[in-house]
């Protein structure tokens, strides 16, 4: 009976078991002799879930997990590089594969210095590309990963300078998570897309002191095309919205992302859930997490209150867009039909 039970939860285990797979490169050249290890949230100061084996001579690597969303992360055995993936975190269903790719920066020294405020602390740094200063980049302050280290944070720096230099004074003392993020368009929140910039602090959680000035160095890397449909909010399990995005005149809308808030005014904060963007023809998939009443709608951007000339529209469910959803339903077939805000 004993062994009979062994090779139940052994089989169930394989039947539900997924793969995350990937290469980790350095400048586009392969890493080799890395664990990646896999978290449940962005803050990897505790111990990992999953370690895969070492990535071998070509920067290959393979590990077997349990359906579910993680952060990954690598680090070689000096602690000189670090390598993080730009979907983190990623999601992986039952019986899935998913490819995720890593990219591995360099590690610096952390300096600290006497603050001349003993009752606050300051973080200062450099946010580097390629070992060069990166302007227009903008670093962000979270007190927690729960929310996956997107949206405005706790504080959000002004955008770096020709020296690629960022501060951040006054802080009271405690732990602070770091982000950095530049969007080739401009914008200061948003999805990160193909050839924008996003950096992760590998010292995270930097405790900051008061009365210390802690210095660091910030290296980034550009998302690649692969990874550019990655910037969802969604969870594996839970109530599912399908459809299709269209514009005015029925015609399949791409590039844009189905968002679902919990209240009435949307834009000044993080989505509940995020869609990837929509594709040539126009289909979208959330997954909600939990049941609910969400207020659906389509935009091209995330973060802030629509602009004019931004695609958008709600979904006409009802007179306040509110659309109540059930645990583990799926709504198919919704349309949302947007068009570009107008100020007149």
């Amino acid at each position: 009976m004993r062994l009979l039970l062994i090779f139940l939860l052994l089989f169930a285990s394989s039947a539900s078991a997924a793969m995350i797979e990937g290469r980790i490169v350095a400048d586009d050249a392969p890493v080799s002799g890395l664990r990646v290890a896999l978290y449940r949230s962005l803050d990897f100061d505790h111990d990992p879930l999953f370690i895969s084996e070492k990535s071998d001579p070509d920067g290959y690597f393979q590990v077997e997990v349990s359906p579910g969303a993680y952060a990954l992360f690598a680090r070689d055995e000096k602690r000189r590089l670090f390598a993080f993936c730009g979907r983190n975190p990623v999601q992986v269903g039952k019986k899935e594969t998913v490819w995720a790719g890593l990219q591995a920066v360099s590690l610096h020294d952390v300096v600290t210095a006497p603050y001349d405020d003993e009752y606050s602390a300051a973080i200062e740094g450099v946010v580097l590309f390629n070992g060069q200063p990166l302007t227009g980049a903008y670093v962000s302050l979270y007190l927690d990963a729960k929310e996956d280290l997107k949206g405005q944070g706790y504080r959000m720096s002004m955008p770096t300078g020709p020296d690629g230099s960022f501060a951040f004074d006054g802080l009271p003392e405690s732990s602070y998570l770091l982000m950095v993020r530049k969007r080739v368009g401009g914008q200061r929140v948003g999805p990160v897309r193909e050839g924008d910039y996003l950096g992760h602090y590998a010292g995270n959680p930097l405790v900051a002191r008061s009365g210390t000035v802690t210095r660091i160095v910030i290296p980034t890397v550009q998302k690649v095309k692969s990874q550019s449909a990655s910037e969802t909010i969604t969870r594996i399990e839970g109530p599912v919205l399908s459809g299709l995005v269209t514009d005015a005149d029925n015609n399949p809308v791409a590039g844009l992302h189905v968002f679902a808030y919990l209240e009435r005014v949307i834009g000044h904060k993080r989505p509940a859930a995020l869609s990837a963007p929509t594709g040539p023809d126009g289909r979208f998939r959330v997954n909600l997490g939990q049941a609910g009443t969400y207020f659906v709608g389509a935009r091209q951007e995330y973060g802030d209150s629509p602009a004019p000339g931004e695609m958008f529209g709600m979904y006409e469910v009802s007179a306040d867009h509110g659309l109540e959803v059930k645990s583990n339903q799926t709504i198919d077939d919704m349309i949302i039909v947007v068009e570009p805000i107008s100020l007149d």
